[in-house]
């Protein structure tokens, strides 16, 4: 079967099998998304954060007026750009980030569970050699 379109199909499948266990949680794919950026590295601006996730600014300020309206998130002033906020998680926020951790990696290992260590390692390793260059794309 062509490689394209089984990395398309285990992709789609695994964001829907994702968004399914994090809507219990009262989070879509989306916004998850969001959530993670900030638990790794915060605080960020929307402009940053439109960049990382390759989302457009419409769709990315619906997320993030729904993440302060869940208070799972927050804005203060950027002393560095008066233009801009930066957005970081609450305290609320970082439980969330921490539980849609956890849902992400019961999915991850349900979905490599066929899989040995040593194929999922090398798994990992091509992905990652394959992400990395994916600049050539």
């Amino acid at each position: 079967m062509n490689t394209g379109y089984l990395l398309m199909n285990i992709s789609k499948q695994m964001k829907y099998q994702l968004n399914q266990a994090l809507l219990q949680q009262g989070l879509t794919v989306q916004q998850w998304a969001v959530i993670q950026q900030l638990a790794q590295q915060i605080p960020l601006t929307a402009v940053t954060l439109s960049a990382r996730l390759d989302m457009d600014k419409p769709t990315l300020s619906g997320i993030i007026r729904r993440l302060l309206d869940k208070q799972l998130i927050e804005k203060t002033s950027n002393p560095d750009d008066k233009r801009s906020q930066l957005l970081s998680l609450t305290d609320a926020g970082m439980t969330a980030a921490a539980a849609g951790k956890q849902t992400s990696d019961d999915l991850l290992d349900h979905v490599l569970g066929d899989l040995s260590p040593a194929e999922q390692t090398t798994l990992n390793h091509l992905l990652t050699k394959i992400n990395a260059s994916k600049e050539t794309l």
